[in-house]
């Protein structure tokens, strides 16, 4: 982890336990209030700092600018916190809140997700949102034994940053929280949403406060009450992982092939309690993104046609497979994508360069993460997901990496993201949207995820909300094939009677491996959902914490 080599210079304010201090980050430098320009106020469980001056540099420069810091307690003892700052000349992208006072040992930053304070004294920045957390809020443990909590109260999707690290100045521990502003909002101000920080007792109290939070100001509901959900979706006791083309062009199986090994399940399981999931149904996963047109070496148009309508005519419901945001550049001259690529917050073309598809130890980087923010590209994944529902009859459609996100400075990922679903719902009321790992505010947008791992978030919040199955790369019976996925080979996790159980399937999974797929589909017929957690909790738990 990086951090400043030096006596920073910044000013401490203390309320009871805890020191607190501010830092304001702008497009060239970092600042700390001018210690020479300091106001404190002091009031009944409250202090306020006022700067009207920053210095920079551990103390050595000056600028003009401001920061104002107010702290004050809250009802149950939390401590509220807000804090604001400008620069006369300069952008601000981002400010951060210190915290001192709490002996750090650990940050837990997801359901089963901890980082213990290691040799070189940290624990490295934690984001959201994105691939890494699903809410922002860490629960922070002393050594003591003790536990806290540090979570914004932000009512937008907006980047925040959790790190810890040790100043040998202070000879503590600094809990480091930051906000950053929206690329596209950006100015010489910034005012950070409030941080609420504190000692936790039970948990589940604050992951239900940010429950609260996301149904108020994200609009979300829970599952039992939402109405964008296909009634199907509640009697699917399996997902049938059917795999197409792997990125090298090896076809994992047929359209043909696939009819005959869906009649084969259907003679062992009520055709209409499984889900077939269909990636690479396009020919070369993800190298033909985003044209998604059936694979030619698989059946062509007619065999995909042919595979749905039988598919469906026995009662399975059929899902297939697009990518949120994947264009390979080959194709976007004629698609009339040029401009379709995702940004980071300096401007930068984002490119998927961590995955090596051919292994030859490099990582192909000739595609870009598209923005569905961007309308074009939104028009295009809107009239794609539209061919699929109106030319073949499928049931969903699946959004693969649809919990990217980057601070965009041109188009919001996230509201892409919902504008995109949300139009696919008003066109197809019936339809189930299915997505690829998540973060909170996108919970709303989809009825079904599998992730990268379970469970879904703190107290398998993300179950409160919508329903979840085993991951694209569940091994497939015999050598345990990841069919398409680049992780190759996988091993099969512990049972979780929350995920809807998943059968991946080849082309020798019935002909060789009958046996073994019998065994899981025979586990798939007695499966009922057990939602653990948060999941259950009623409107009375909900108005309790208001």
């Amino acid at each position: 982890m990086y951090t400043i080599s030096y006596d920073f210079g910044d000013t401490f304010v203390r309320l009871d336990d805890l020191q607190f201090a501010v830092r304001l980050f702008t497009v060239n430098n970092v600042y700390a209030p001018d210690p020479d320009r300091v106001v404190l106020s002091h009031g009944d469980g409250r202090v306020q700092l006022k700067a009207d001056g920053l210095s920079w540099a551990g103390n050595q420069r000056k600028a003009e600018g401001a920061i104002e810091l107010t702290i004050e307690r809250g009802h149950d003892g939390r401590y509220i916190v807000n804090a604001k700052g400008s620069h006369a000349d300069e952008i601000c992208k981002s400010i951060m809140l210190e915290v001192v006072g709490i002996n750090i040992a650990a940050i837990n930053y997801d359901q089963g997700k901890r980082e213990e304070i290691g040799l070189n004294r940290s624990i490295g920045a934690k984001h959201y949102p994105g691939f890494g957390m699903k809410m922002p809020l860490v629960f922070v443990e002393d050594a003591a034994g003790g536990s806290w909590y540090a979570m914004t109260k932000d009512s937008s999707v907006r980047a925040k940053r959790f790190a810890a690290h040790y100043d040998p100045y202070l000879e503590a521990f600094v809990l480091d929280l930051v906000h950053q502003e929206d690329a596209r909002h950006r100015t010489n101000e910034i005012t950070a949403p409030s941080w609420h920080i504190g000692a936790c007792t039970e948990r589940s109290r604050i992951v239900m406060e940010r429950c609260g939070d996301l149904e108020t100001n994200f609009n979300l509901v829970p599952y039992e009450q939402r109405t964008d959900i296909p009634a199907w979706l509640d009697g699917i006791k399996m997902v049938a992982i059917m795999h197409g083309e792997h990125w090298t062009g090896h076809a994992f199986h047929t359209f043909a092939g696939m009819e005959k090994d869906l009649a084969w399940i259907a003679e062992r399981i009520p055709a209409h309690e499984v889900l077939v999931f269909l990636p690479a149904w396009d020919g070369r996963y993800y190298y033909n993104y985003p044209k998604y047109e059936p694979s030619e070496y698989m059946g062509g148009t007619e065999g995909f046609a042919s595979l749905i309508r039988t598919a469906r005519d026995m009662g399975f419901r059929v899902v297939p497979m697009m990518g949120a945001n994947a264009l390979n550049l080959q194709f976007a001259g004629q698609l009339g994508l040029q401009d379709a690529a995702a940004h980071d917050s300096w401007g930068q073309e984002c490119r998927i360069n961590w995955v090596d598809w051919d292994y030859d130890l490099s990582v192909e980087s000739n595609s870009v993460l598209a923005n569905l923010g961007h309308p074009e590209f939104r028009r295009h994944m809107l009239d794609r997901a539209g061919y699929l529902v109106d030319t073949f009859g499928v049931d969903g459609i699946f959004l693969d990496v649809s919990s990217y996100w980057v601070n965009d400075p041109r188009y919001s990922p996230y509201e892409g993201t919902l504008a995109w679903a949300q139009e696919m719902k008003a066109r197809y009321p019936e339809l189930l949207l299915f997505g690829e790992n998540s973060y909170d505010a996108l919970w709303g947008a989809f009825g079904l995820f599998h992730e990268g791992g379970a469970p879904g978030a703190y107290e398998y919040a993300l179950y409160r909300y919508s329903r979840q199955t085993h991951y694209l790369a569940h091994p497939a019976p015999g050598k345990g094939s990841s069919g398409v996925h680049e992780w190759s080979w996988g091993v099969a996790g512990e049972e979780a009677p929350e995920l809807i159980p998943t059968l991946s399937i080849l082309a020798d999974t019935i002909s060789v491996h009958a046996g073994e797929a019998e065994r899981q589909i025979e586990k798939a017929k007695v499966w009922k959902i057990n939602l653990p957690g948060i999941a259950g909790a009623g409107q009375t738990q909900m108005e309790d914490l208001k």
